[in-house]
């Protein structure tokens, strides 16, 4: 029997809140990782995952504050399992260490040699020493020959992987990863997800990791832990988690499931019963073959009339249309953004964006899509008027961005950073919702009424009393998108909006912004998500080296495999598997379980068309 790990003996944590009050994080807590595993730790947008990794590293309390009890035992090289409050700092991080969210707030140095060799000087290891070990953190990680690179002209993908080679360049016995692809195009999750996977193959560590991107993961770890409501539950391992569970970690707990568990889950409850459940694609086809018997693939799927999902979305055939509220199928509006030969560069870089031209219409859902630095946000900032064209121009209603004055073009484009608190501008979430509508002259009544309305849709109704900056990064998230689309601007543009949402949460502000554009607004979202770009994305513009690649439908982008592999992207997995199955592409799992509901056998039972 391996030893443990890390051990929690009755864990609580409180933060330390103004005024002297206490706000419980993390209550009686215990649990133990053995050496070795691979551990996810799932749990709602603002749950306390990130406050329990933090916990585990020392973060909290040692340098942010707060109040806690009970004990984190650590397994320490020499020492054995000890009480982490029992090791100085310098042995508490080579125990255990943590790599954090986006890269770029934690690459400190120039150059890749002088950012993992950083801390190694830091900790005193001899000079003589510290090339070696920098040049295996390297080959750990899939970078050997990067040594001297500037990490300024690393992809997004390169920058964590060189995060993470520091990390391990420190020879830590557990390494906990706090969502470290949320910020990736979808070929950097890739990257750094095999990185992680390369690195346990090759070196004795226990890994934890906090990651929303379940369908990359989860079929590779080892145990599952669970943070809702304070409380910790688990570890257990992933198939037992998602069959004792079932469709109630989606429904119930709101969390992301991968797309094949959730057509096993959702078979399941129609009676159709596959080993498992799957926890990728390869296992549901895999699945659905030991259940055919001797029948084979594809499965002869019925002729089904085309109707929308619970989300809205029709045929993803049908290009640029929308189904509105009543269901009906429309034309999208009037094009109320020009961008004419568009091109922009920085006063340091070549042009980022390069002679761009585009349209966007009242009443669709628009998704750009690229690769990390395609200038997808750098675009999003000209239609707003934030930056101005080096050349060409951005209409918005006919007039030039650069004819308007900033506060006019801002409230007819809403424009929603990717990172929530550079728009904070208040000290308490109800004035920070209420501060865009004052401006407007609401009166009072009204004012609190609409805020009210629009905190409960984001479900911070309880959180309208604190500090924006004591929310969790989802519950600051929501907050800056309500804070925005509060007045129902026309125009609406969101830089990765569902970024570190928890499946219910981002599901929700998806059908929002759905029901924005079927009364009429334009709206635009920047993401890496390909789930959702292929389960609410009218239209969908690729991008690539500051210029577009692609301008179509979801799935007449996800099956053009030189236009994906040049702009960084891999559809969703319900992509490839329905292939499989069907023997044509489908890009919503909604689709997928209702065709296969009506081709699988169902002893006992008679299939109506639904």
């Amino acid at each position: 029997m391996r030893e443990p790990a890390l051990v929690v003996e009755d864990y609580s944590f409180w933060f330390k809140a103004p005024g002297g009050k206490r706000i419980l994080a993390l209550d009686d807590v215990s649990f133990s990782i053995a050496e070795g595993d691979f551990v996810l730790i799932l749990g709602p947008s603002g749950s306390g995952k990130s406050t329990l990794a933090l916990n585990l590293v020392g973060v909290y309390p040692d340098f942010y504050g707060g109040y806690n009890q009970g004990r984190i035992l650590v397994n320490h090289a020499e020492k054995g399992l000890v009480n982490r409050r029992d090791l100085d700092r310098g042995q508490r991080f080579k125990t255990v260490n943590m790599l954090f969210q986006n890269p770029e707030d934690q690459i400190v140095t120039l150059s890749v040699e002088e950012e993992i060799g950083f801390a190694l000087e830091n900790y005193l290891v001899p000079a003589e020493e510290i090339g070696p070990l920098i040049d295996h953190a390297l080959d750990l990680v899939g970078l050997r020959g990067f040594r001297d690179r500037s990490t300024l002209k690393l992809s997004g993908g390169e920058k964590q992987r060189v995060a993470l080679a520091a990390m391990l360049a420190m020879e830590p016995r557990i390494l906990i990863l706090d969502e470290p692809t949320s910020n990736l195009d979808p070929v950097g999750t890739h990257e750094v997800l095999e990185a992680i996977e390369d690195v346990r193959d090759r070196v004795e560590i226990t890994m934890m990791i906090v990651e929303h991107e379940v369908d990359e993961v989860f079929h590779e770890v080892d145990k599952v832990l669970c943070v809702d409501g304070h409380k910790v539950e688990g570890p257990m391992a992933p198939r037992e988690f998602m069959d004792t569970r079932g469709l109630q970690v989606r429904d119930e707990m709101g969390l992301w499931i991968p797309q094949a568990s959730e057509v096993g889950l959702e078979l399941r409850e129609r009676g159709i019963h596959l080993a498992g459940p799957p926890l990728d694609g390869e296992e549901l086809v895999a699945a659905v073959r030991v259940h055919r018997g001797a029948g084979s693939l594809p499965l002869e799927a019925p002729s089904m009339s085309v109707r929308p999902t619970p989300s809205g979305l029709p045929d993803p055939s049908t290009p640029l249309t929308s189904v509105g509220s009543n269901g009906e199928l429309k034309q999208p509006g009037d094009v109320v953004i020009q961008v004419r030969d568009l091109s922009f560069s920085y006063p340091t870089k070549d042009d980022v964006i390069r002679s761009l031209s585009l349209d966007i219409r009242k009443g669709e859902l628009l998704a750009i899509v690229g690769q990390n630095g395609s200038g997808k946000s750098t675009l999003a900032a000209n239609i707003n008027g934030i930056l101005e064209p080096t050349s060409g121009e951005v209409l918005v209603h006919g007039k030039a961005t650069t004819d308007y004055k900033f506060a006019e073009l801002a409230k007819r484009v809403a424009y929603i950073f990717q990172v929530p608190e550079k728009q904070f501008v208040r000290n308490v979430v109800y004035d920070e919702m209420a501060h865009g509508l004052k401006a407007l002259g609401m009166a009072k009544d009204q004012l609190d009424a609409r805020v009210q309305e629009v905190l409960e849709s984001v479900h911070l109704e309880d959180r309208k009393e604190i500090s924006p900056y004591l929310l969790s990064h989802g519950q600051k998230r929501r907050l800056s998108v309500a804070c925005m689309v509060i007045s129902e601007p026309d125009v609406v543009i969101l830089d990765e909006p569902t970024f570190g949402q928890d499946w219910l949460h981002a599901m929700r502000l998806m059908d929002y912004l759905r029901t924005l554009a079927d009364k009429g607004a334009a709206v635009t979202f920047i993401t890496h998500d390909m789930r959702l770009v292929a389960q609410y994305a009218d239209r969908c513009v690729a991008m690539a080296g500051g210029h577009i690649l692609f301008d179509g439908t979801p799935l007449d982008l996800f099956s053009q495999e030189e236009i994906l592999e040049e702009a960084n992207l891999k559809p969703p997995p319900v992509f490839r598997f329905s292939r499989e199955l069907l023997g044509e592409a489908r890009i919503h799992t909604r689709q997928v379980i209702e065709e296969m509901e009506v081709s699988l056998e169902r002893p006992g039972s008679v299939v109506q068309e639904r």
